[in-house]
C-alpha cells in the first residue's frame, strides 16, 4: 500500500533521492545496527528524524517485508508493534508510528480524487468535511495538508471555478492570497 509523500507525490524522482540517509558523510551500515546497539541506533533515528521522507521509508520498510534495517527511525520490532496495534493497516501503522494525521490524510487524498484532464483534481467523496483522528477538516484543509505536509496559514479558499476541484494551482491558503495580491 503506497502512501504518496511530498518526496514522491510531486516529482519523478524516488523518495530515497530526498531521504536523509543518502547524504554525503552518512554511513549505510549505521540503519543495520542491532537493537542492542543502542549508539548505532540512536544515530540512525537522528538522521531519520530529520528526513522530509521519513513516511515514505517506513511505509516501504512494510511493504518490502524489511525485517532487519532502521527504516523511518523505528526497528522491525517496533515496525511490527505498530502493525499489529493498526491490525495489519499499513497507513494507520505509519500515521501512529510518527504521530503524524498528515499520512493518512494524504491517504485520503490520493484515495478521493479523480484528474479531470484540465488540470483540476476533483475531490470524489460526498463530505465536505473529513474526521480524522477526532479533528474535523473540510476538503480543502484535508487536500493543503495532503499537498503541502503543513497546516494552512488561515482559511483555504479555492481559486477556480471548478465545483469541487482541490489541485495544489487552485487552492491559496492566506498566505498565498496575500502573495498574490501583492505581486499583482
Amino acid at each position: 500500500m503506497k502512501i504518496p509523500t511530498r518526496g514522491n507525490a510531486n516529482n519523478s524522482g524516488s523518495w530515497k533521492d530526498s531521504a536523509a540517509c543518502a547524504a554525503p558523510g552518512i554511513d549505510p551500515d549505521l540503519f543495520h545496527a542491532g537493537e542492542r546497539e543502542t549508539e548505532q541506533v540512536d544515530q540512525a533515528r537522528a538522521v531519520c528524524n530529520r528526513c522530509p521522507v521519513r513516511a515514505a521509508c517506513l511505509t516501504a520498510a512494510y511493504d518490502e517485508g524489511d525485517g532487519w534495517a532502521i527504516r523511518g527511525g523505528l526497528t522491525n520490532r517496533q515496525r511490527n508493534a505498530h502493525l499489529r496495534k493498526a491490525e495489519g493497516n499499513i497507513v494507520r501503522a505509519v500515521t501512529d508510528a510518527l504521530e503524524d494525521a498528515s499520512v493518512l490524510l494524504r491517504h485520503l487524498y490520493h484515495l478521493h480524487t479523480e484528474p479531470t484532464g484540465d488540470g483540476h483534481l476533483l475531490w470524489t467523496d460526498n463530505r465536505h468535511f473529513i474526521n480524522v483522528r477526532g479533528k474535523p477538516y473540510t476538503v480543502h484543509q484535508l487536500a493543503w495538508i495532503a499537498i503541502h505536509g503543513r497546516p494552512s496559514n488561515g482559511h483555504v479558499q479555492r481559486t477556480c471555478d471548478r465545483e469541487g476541484c482541490v489541485s495544489e494551482a487552485c487552492l491559496a491558503d492566506w498566505a498565498t492570497r496575500k502573495q498574490s495580491k501583492a505581486a499583482a
